[in-house]
C-alpha cells in the first residue's frame, strides 16, 4: 500500500468515526482521489513528506528512517494499528515468520489476529493471547502514554518460539505493535529501512520507537561527529537537542558526572570506540545496563549500541530507563529467595528440613559417581523417649525438647550442615576441620548428655560413620552405619 493510498484510508476511517457524512462522500469520489494521488505525488518529487498535516524535508525524513530501522531490529514484525476502525498494515523482514501467512493488511485487526491464535500459537498461551488481543483490554493497557508488554510462544516452523510483543499508544486511535524473537535477539537482521521506505508512515513508527528511550545519539562513527534526539510528546514528534564534534570524548567527560562511580569503568570499556568497532564486526548491538544520576538520583538505565545494516558510517546510542524493571526484578528475586529459604528450613527449629537434605543427598551421590568428594562423615542423631514426653507432658514441652536438641547441634557443629528429616530425628554432614575433629565434637555430646542426664534434660543419641570410597557407591551405606551406631548410643543412654 502507498503512503497516499494508507493517509487517504486514515482520512476515511477518521470521517467514519466523526459521522462526516460529507467528507465521507468526497474522500470516496473518484475524481477527488485521483486530484489526492497527484498531490501527493508532487510531494514526492519536491522531496516532501505529509503525515499528520505535517511536510517534513528529505534530510529530516533520512535521519528519521535511520533511528527507526535501528531501534525496530528489536522486533520481527511490527503492525500499525488503528484501534478504533480496525485498520492495520503490517511489515515484517523474518522469513520464519511470513510462512506463518498472517494478514499483513485488512479492515478488522482484533478478528483477523484472533483467528490465528489456534495455528500460531503454541496451546498453553492461546488463551492469554485471546485477552491481549481484545481491542478494550489493549485501549486500557496503552491508556496515558504507557508501553505494554508481554511474552508468550509463537509457532514458528511448528517449534515453540519465546517472543515479546510491546504495543504503544501514539494517539487516541493510532497503535504500533511490535513483536521481538527472545530466542536469539543478537543474531536477528531485520531487513527494515526498505520496507519503512515503501510502506510504513516512518515518523510514527519512530515516535513510537523512540517513546520507550529518553534519548538517542545519530553518531558519524568516521568524523565523530553527532547528533543528540529527544521525544517530544506534548508535539509528538523526535527532536534535535545537541550537536558535537567528539561523541566519544563528549561522553568521557560527561560520564565522570553522572555515571554511577562504581559502574563508570564498564561504561567507559563500553563506549570506547575501540571497542565498539570490536564488538560490532560480529555482533548487530551492544546492550549494557548501569546507575545514572538523573536529577541527583541514582537511577538504572540501559543503553543499546545499534549498528545500521544499511549505512556503515552511523551508529545508533539509545538510552531508556530501566530502573523500575530492575526494581521489580530485585524484588522478584527476593521474593524467589524467601520462597526457596523458607521450602528448605523446618518451621520449628529454623535449621534446614528434610526438602534440603534430599537437594544435598542428590549433589553428594553425585559427586561420589564422579569421584569428586574425598572425606565427609555423617551424623544421625534421635532424642530419646520424646514419645514418652509428648505423651506424658504434651506436645509444648516435647516441641521444647526439639528445639534444645537443635541448640546443642548448633553449639557442637558450628560449621556443618545440620538437618532436622523428622520428628525427633537430625542429620548432620561433617567437613573440613570439624571432620577432623570428629571424634572430639562426638565426645562434647556425649558430655552434654551425662549433665543432661541427672538434670532430666534433653538426652540426644547420637552414631557416626565416615564415608568410605573404596566401599561405599552412595550416601544411604554411610546413612546405615551412622543410623546403627545411634541406636547402639540410645541403649547405652537409656542404661546410665
Amino acid at each position: 500500500m502507498k503512503n497516499s493510498e494508507l493517509f487517504l484510508e486514515e482520512l476515511k476511517a477518521t470521517a467514519q468515526n466523526q459521522g462526516n457524512q460529507n467528507a465521507l462522500n468526497k474522500l470516496n469520489n473518484t475524481e477527488f482521489q485521483k486530484s489526492f494521488n497527484e498531490v501527493m505525488g508532487v510531494l514526492d518529487e519536491l522531496g516532501l513528506h505529509l503525515n499528520n498535516s505535517l511536510i517534513i524535508p528529505n534530510q529530516q525524513k533520512e535521519i528519521y528512517c535511520k533511528i527507526s530501522s535501528a531501534l525496530i531490529r528489536n522486533f520481527f514484525t511490527v503492525y500499525y494499528v488503528n484501534i478504533q476502525t480496525g485498520l492495520y498494515v503490517g511489515y515484517s523482514s523474518n522469513d520464519a515468520y511470513n510462512t506463518l501467512k498472517i494478514e499483513t493488511k485488512g479492515n478488522d485487526f482484533f478478528k483477523d489476529v484472533t483467528k490465528n491464535i489456534s495455528n500460531v500459537i503454541f496451546e498453553d498461551d492461546q488463551e492469554k493471547l485471546k485477552l491481549i488481543f481484545n481491542k478494550d483490554y489493549l485501549i486500557e493497557k496503552t491508556n496515558d502514554g504507557n508501553i505494554f508488554r508481554t511474552d508468550y510462544r509463537l509457532l514458528l516452523d511448528g517449534t515453540p518460539t519465546h517472543v515479546s510483543l510491546t504495543a504503544i499508544r501514539l494517539t487516541d486511535e493510532d497503535v504500533i505493535i511490535g513483536v521481538s524473537n527472545n530466542e536469539d535477539t543478537v543474531k536477528r537482521e531485520i531487513k527494515y529501512q526498505n520496507t519503512i521506505k515503501k510502506n510504513l508512515t516512518y515518523t510514527n513508527i519512530s515516535l513510537a520507537l523512540c517513546r520507550d528511550y529518553f534519548t538517542a545519539y545519530y553518531v558519524d562513527m568516521t568524523t565523530n561527529e553527532y547528533e543528540q534526539y529527544q521525544i517530544d510528546s506534548k508535539n509528538q514528534k523526535i527532536v534535535k537537542i545537541d550537536s558535537g564534534k567528539e561523541f566519544f570524548e563528549d561522553s568521557k567527560i560527561n560520564a565522570k558526572k553522572y555515571i554511577f562511580k562504581e559502574d563508570l569503568d564498564k561504561f567507559l570499556y563500553t563506549i570506547s570506540k575501540e571497542n565498539v568497532v570490536k564488538e560490532l564486526l560480529t555482533r548487530s548491538s551492544i546492550n549494557i545496563s548501569y546507575r545514572q544520576l538523573i536529577n541527583g538520583v541514582a537511577k538504572y538505565v540501559s543503553l543499546n549500541i545499534i549498528d545500521l545494516a544499511n549505512d556503515t558510517n552511523h551508529i545508533v546510542f539509545a538510552v531508556r530507563d530501566v530502573n523500575d524493571q530492575k526494581r521489580k526484578e530485585k524484588e522478584y528475586n527476593q521474593k524467589i529467595e524467601k520462597e526457596r529459604l523458607y521450602a528448605r528450613t523446618d518451621g520449628l527449629t529454623g535449621i534446614y528440613n528434610r526438602n534440603y537434605f534430599l537437594e544435598v543427598q542428590d549433589d553428594i551421590n553425585h559427586k561420589i559417581k564422579n569421584g569428586t568428594v574425598k572425606e565427609f562423615s555423617t551424623v544421625m542423631c534421635d532424642i530419646n523417649d520424646l514419645k514418652t514426653i509428648n505423651d506424658t507432658y504434651g506436645h509444648d514441652v516435647g516441641d521444647k525438647f526439639i528445639i534444645d536438641a537443635k541448640n546443642i547441634l548448633n553449639e557442637v557443629f558450628k560449621d556443618s550442615l545440620i538437618f532436622r528429616v523428622g520428628g525427633d530425628e537430625f542429620i548432620v554432614f561433617l567437613s573440613g576441620n570439624e571432620y577432623k575433629n570428629r571424634e572430639l565434637l562426638m565426645e562434647k555430646i556425649n558430655a552434654i548428655n551425662i549433665n543432661h542426664k541427672k538434670e532430666k534434660k534433653v538426652i540426644l543419641a547420637c552414631g557416626y560413620s565416615d564415608f568410605d570410597s573404596s566401599t561405599d557407591t552412595d550416601l544411604s551405606s554411610v546413612l546405615k552405619r551412622a543410623d546403627k551406631l545411634m541406636y547402639e548410643n540410645k541403649k547405652v543412654l537409656k542404661m546410665l
